[in-house]
């Protein structure tokens, strides 16, 4: 019989051994907690006759069981590229990636397709395990994939249809070599597309197109461009509060004198009609309706969704108010753009609640944000002393080290005046396993403890 190792038993993991079991393999699952030991899985490489090994998105390359397989030649392959290898391939592929969004963008690109009438399900980084959905053999016509970094190392051969990067931001720095690397390794989502298949390229992000140019990335993507802008420019793209789409996708909005535009470009709907608030989540729906109009999605269905569509939980997620306070959960802002982006939805009194894990990530921009908009700052977690130091060093001062989020909801219930109109905006701007599990423990723990100490 066939033998494979699966090294991680999280869902991933389960789908892979799933999936290769349906496929006459003998499946080694290695887990510290929930599988053979990793140091016991290292005699295996020597007593059986492993033909692969899938590595969970999660595990760094380095590990003592990866370095002993790759000296004995053993393969290493993720478990998105196991799943390609036995995906049908009449089945296409949409694929996003990015520092920030590309949860909300895949996921609502899924909610879009399913509103359509197209046979599609989501899976990837978004939480859902593409060998699980692969090894359930459904009748699909579509998979959107939500791709982190990590699982776009080591060259991967899933193959997509259409594909995009939605912004790009230092982040995962303890992972790569450099920034540089980690932004590169993004660009292999678009390695394996061919003159058939769509690119969609973000005009604004200035990041994605210093490497686009500069480092002539462009010349590596095969695939028909299709670009997107928050400004007059790119085939899906914004101009007096309204988004366009031009009609012939070969034609850029640049290029049409405003006179003619009317001519070449068609309005969807005006921005302040998303659902979605917001300058992070506009450049989301760019990438969800310039994917729409290579499907064929008809502009009225997409327009009535992008109206009506909910946020996810985690994500700038509206979810109670006492009096004139508002609290958001962002507990999915696990870095610093993503925070940013955050305090520039909110228009009125910000109390920022921030804090977790040191990322070795510059805080600068985070704290000069602060102090041009936030009118408090309430911390948490083992990077709240350099937040503090950073603070300082620019004058801000109005900040409390709480330690916990049951230390600040505590103090609110006793201090917190909620007749103002105000936000009180929960986004960390790192991760947090210094204190819980990952973002959705954390996002539901600061949700469970606002209802518990200050609801009615």
């Amino acid at each position: 019989m066939k033998k494979a190792v699966v090294f991680g038993a999280g869902l991933s993991g389960h789908g892979a051994k799933e999936l290769l079991e349906k496929n006459g393999y003998e499946v080694y699952l290695v887990d510290d907690k929930n599988g053979i030991p990793s140091k016991e899985a290292i005699d295996l490489l020597d007593k059986e006759k492993i033909e692969f090994i899938v590595k969970s998105p999660g595990i760094p390359w380095k590990v003592e069981l990866l370095v002993k397989a790759e000296n004995k030649n053993i393969k290493i392959i993720s478990e998105i590229d196991l799943a390609y290898k036995y995906m049908n391939k009449n089945i296409k592929i949409i694929s996003f990636t990015g520092t920030n969004g590309k949860t909300t963008t895949a996921t609502k690109m899924y909610e879009l397709m399913e509103y359509s009438g197209k046979k599609v399900k989501l899976a990837g980084n978004a939480g859902y395990s593409f060998a699980k959905l692969v090894a359930d053999e459904e009748d699909l016509e579509y998979i959107v994939l939500e791709l982190s970094s990590y699982q776009l190392e080591n060259n991967p051969q899933v193959h997509s249809y259409i594909a995009g990067i939605i912004n790009l931001t230092p982040d995962h720095l303890a992972r790569y070599d450099s920034v540089e690397d980690y932004y590169i390794t993004k660009f292999n989502i678009f390695a394996r597309q061919t003159e058939q298949d769509f690119a969609l390229i973000n005009q604004d992000d200035e990041v994605f197109q210093k490497l686009y140019d500069e480092k002539k990335l462009w010349k590596n993507i095969k695939a028909e461009k299709v670009y997107m802008s928050k400004e007059k420019k790119g085939n899906i793209f914004v101009m007096d509060g309204i988004i366009y789409t031009m009609k012939d996708l070969e034609k850029k909005a640049e290029e049409i004198k405003d006179e003619e535009l009317h001519k070449y470009a068609e309005p969807l709907v005006s921005v302040r009609e998303l659902s979605l608030k917001g300058k992070h989540n506009l450049e989301n729906m760019l990438f969800l309706i310039g994917a729409a109009k290579l499907l064929e999605i008809p502009n009225e269905q997409t327009a009535e969704f992008l109206k009506t569509t909910k946020a996810l939980e985690h994500r700038l997620e509206n979810f109670f108010i006492r009096k004139n306070t508002i609290f958001i959960n962002d507990s999915k802002g696990t870095n610093v753009e993503s925070t940013l982006k955050a305090i520039d939805s909110f228009d009125n009194s910000i109390i920022l609640i921030c804090g977790g894990d040191d990322k070795k990530i510059s805080n600068k921009e985070l704290v000069e944000r602060i102090k041009q908009r936030v009118d408090s700052v309430y911390l948490i977690g083992d990077n709240a002393p350099l937040l503090i130091k950073d603070m300082e060093e620019i004058g801000y001062k109005n900040y409390r080290n709480m330690g916990t989020l049951e230390n600040i909801l505590d103090y609110f219930k006793e201090n917190m005046d909620f007749s103002k109109e105000q936000t009180v905006l929960f986004s960390p701007a790192t991760s947090s396993f210094c204190q819980f599990k990952n973002f959705e423990h954390r996002g539901r723990v600061f949700k469970e403890l606002t209802e518990k100490l200050l609801g009615y």
